[in-house]
Order: C-alpha cells, then sequence, then structure tokens
C-alpha cells in the first residue's frame, strides 16, 4: 500500500486499486457519459427536454386565437366563470401563471384542467401552461378538437403556430 501512494503514478495507483483493467474501464466510462451528454444536447436542441409534454391523453385538434374585447365575436375580458382571461403574451412576459384557452364545455374538461401543447412550447422556447376556462358556441360538440388560445390583441391573433394543427396533451 505505501507504494502506491509514494509513487504517485495513476498507472501504478489503478493496478493496486483494480487491477490491469482500469484504465480501459476508466476510457470506457468516460466515452459513455460524453455519449449521453451529446445526446441530450441533440435532443433538446430538437426541442426535447422540458419542451415535451409527458404523459397523458393526446388530441389533435385545430388552433385558433382570441383576444379579451368587448364585442360578441370574442366575447369581452373574463372566463366563464367570471375570472378575467390571461393571454399568452401575459405568460411570455412573466404577468400571468397561465394562458386561457376555450373548448367545449360540454367534453367532460373540467374547468382549469391544465393541457400542454408541444407546438407552442416549441415555438416560444419555453414550457407553457394553458388552462381550460373559456368556451363559446363555436366549440359545441367539437370535444377535444378545437382551441381557441388567448391572445392580447387582434394582431396576436394571426400566429401561424396558434392556428394550425396542434397537440393537446392532458394530464
Amino acid at each position: 500500500m505505501a507504494h502506491m501512494f509514494s509513487a504517485g503514478s495513476r498507472q501504478v495507483m489503478s493496478q493496486a486499486i483494480s487491477g490491469p483493467i482500469w484504465p480501459q474501464y476508466d476510457f470506457t466510462v468516460g466515452a459513455m457519459l460524453l455519449l449521453v451528454c451529446l445526446s441530450a444536447c441533440v435532443a433538446l436542441a430538437a426541442g426535447g427536454g422540458a419542451l415535451d409534454c409527458p404523459g397523458g391523453h393526446r388530441y389533435s385538434a385545430r388552433g385558433t386565437a382570441y383576444y379579451p374585447a368587448d364585442n360578441p365575436l370574442e366575447g369581452g375580458f373574463v372566463d366563464m366563470r367570471g375570472a378575467r382571461l390571461r393571454t399568452l403574451q401575459q405568460f411570455l412576459a412573466g404577468s400571468a401563471s397561465y394562458v386561457s384557452v376555450a373548448m367545449d364545455n360540454h367534453a367532460g374538461i373540467a374547468y382549469g384542467t391544465s393541457i400542454c401543447i408541444p407546438e407552442m412550447n416549441q415555438r416560444y422556447n419555453k414550457h407553457i401552461v394553458f388552462k381550460v376556462v373559456d368556451t363559446g358556441s363555436a366549440f359545441f360538440g367539437k370535444g377535444h378538437s378545437r382551441i381557441d388560445i388567448c391572445v392580447s390583441s387582434q394582431a396576436n391573433s394571426y400566429d401561424s403556430t396558434i392556428n394550425g394543427h396542434l397537440t393537446l396533451v392532458f394530464p
């Protein structure tokens, strides 16, 4: 044992601890760790990781946008229970804890149910919390196939990601 510390050589220490295969094993573990790290980086760059929507039920839906306005088409400034609408832009700015969305309230979706939409997470490079808190006559009988996302203005309602095919992931 004393010669192991006095030699100061990694080779001598390795052989004393684990025999002659230790240096090869050390290289293999290092190479494996490098591959794991590279794989994680590639997954994150491709929109994976925190931007994914894990688990739950997945539905394909057509998305549209609406914004708080005092007119019959947009429906006002509050959700179906009287709480103020929370917009995507407020969420992105950090001033709202979720984004209000409207869906079919006869589809068995409880008020306040959270939804994850991977296309929106990838578009804005952030995990966005959507909550079903609103409805409207355009959603009756549509089930999980339609979603209206609350944005801050008419100009923001033209977002091509919102107005396209969306994957809705329920918990």
